[in-house]
């Protein structure tokens, strides 16, 4: 025991010699190399400093100048001027700490230029990012207009796809290039581990698979009003797991990718017109004279209704069937809007137009009736006529 009590002893007094010594070099190292120091310093700090200011000076300008739809051109310039300009900084910054940098032993100078390698990548993955966001956005823009063949869910679904590979080769590019860790068996051992998360996360992969199926299939598109289930309204956006859909009285659902694909879905509008059916019933003292009014009173009514007509969008009016208590009558028209708000402002003008005319031709709308014949005495034919009774359900 006394024998071990010494060992501990010597071993505190190794470590505080050990440690007085470090400090020693470096305060020699700092008194030796001050100048170097403080050159990597003033460097790095100055090319901080005038790089946030040019960034800060150019959005300044930019919102002085007139306000003018900006070309792709200029937007592409807005994009790369930040990226460019801390690129330029790192670089001043690592040419001011290059004196200091050969200083240090190999393993310490390797990790430095290392580091640099590290953050110059990053910075420049950065840019790539701001560039695919200017493409996307222009995308998106050029697929929004009905008369091509482009589709907003496609670019913007390939827009997210980019950016995450852009990220991915980022980290394997500086892993692989710059630190040379081994990326064979890492993306191996990502493999096993992905495996066993797929199993776990069934229904996230259904979803992501669900989105696939949406881009190559492309049943509907950003702004499409849809009908899948209890769910009916305007598509938003889809991503990677869900889509969000704005129903009627606005609300904002989320619907995951794997029930639109494994449900029927239901594409209410085409190219900006929105599909209505109108279904109207009439009494069955109706002529034929009259039916054929009211078919004529409702292509009054409905052709070039606020606006002409489409050959493929002009409503279709027809006499529909004999109903238990009503003639009844179904138009189709297309209303040239996809918004909530403005179908619901033309339905109500529509169905006005139809009361206001109904009435002033003298047309009856049918109501749900039954008709009771009640036979007075027994059998006899003599007796007086059976008695008719109408009542309305």
């Amino acid at each position: 025991m006394p024998e071990m009590s010494a060992k501990q002893v010597l071993t505190g007094e190794a470590v505080l010699s050990q440690i007085r010594e470090d400090i020693a070099v470096s305060g020699n190292y700092f008194s030796l190399h001050d100048t170097e120091l403080l050159q990597a310093f003033s460097g790095c700090a100055a090319a901080g400093a005038a790089a946030a200011l040019i960034i800060l000076g150019a959005r300044l300008l930019l919102k002085r100048l007139p306000q003018r739809p900006p070309t792709w051109r200029r937007r592409l310039a807005e994009a790369l001027f930040p990226p460019l300009t801390v690129l330029a900084a790192e670089v001043a910054g690592f040419l001011a700490s290059l004196p200091l940098i050969r200083t240090f032993d190999a393993g310490a100078g390797s990790f430095a230029v290392k580091l640099f390698c590290t953050v110059f990548s990053a910075t420049a993955a950065w840019g790539l990012l701001r560039i695919v966001r200017v493409i996307d956005d222009d995308l998106r823009r050029i697929a929004e207009k009905r008369s091509n063949a482009l589709d907003n869910l496609t670019v913007g679904i390939a827009g997210s796809v980019l950016k995450a590979a852009i990220i991915l080769l980022t980290f394997l590019f500086v892993g692989q290039s710059i630190f040379e860790i081994n990326i064979s068996a890492l993306l191996a051992s990502a493999g096993v581990i992905g495996l066993a998360f797929a199993l776990a996360a069934k229904d996230t992969v259904s979803n992501f698979f669900g989105t696939l199926v949406i881009i190559a299939d492309m049943p509907f598109r950003i702004g499409d009003r849809i009908e899948c289930g209890p769910v009916c309204g305007i598509v938003r956006s889809v991503g990677m797991r869900s889509s969000r859909i704005v129903t009627d009285d606005g609300t904002l659902c989320t619907v995951p990718n794997s029930m639109l694909t494994g449900a029927a879905v239901f594409k209410r509008n085409r190219r900006g017109h929105l599909k209505r059916i109108v279904d109207l019933g009439l009494t069955y003292d109706t002529s034929p004279q009259e039916m054929e009014k009211a078919v004529k009173i409702l292509h009054n009514i409905m052709d070039d209704f606020h606006g002409e007509d489409l050959r493929e969008f002009t409503p279709r009016i027809f006499f529909s069937s004999f109903g238990s208590y009503a003639l009844n009558i179904r138009a189709i028209i297309f209303f040239k809007t996809e918004s909530f708000e403005e179908e619901e402002k033309l339905l109500d003008e529509l169905n006005f137009a139809i009361l206001r005319e109904f009435t002033r031709a003298g047309l009856r709308f049918a109501f749900p009736t039954q008709t009771l014949l009640l036979q007075s005495g027994g059998n006899s034919t003599d007796g007086p006529p059976p008695y008719r009774a109408s009542s309305s359900m």
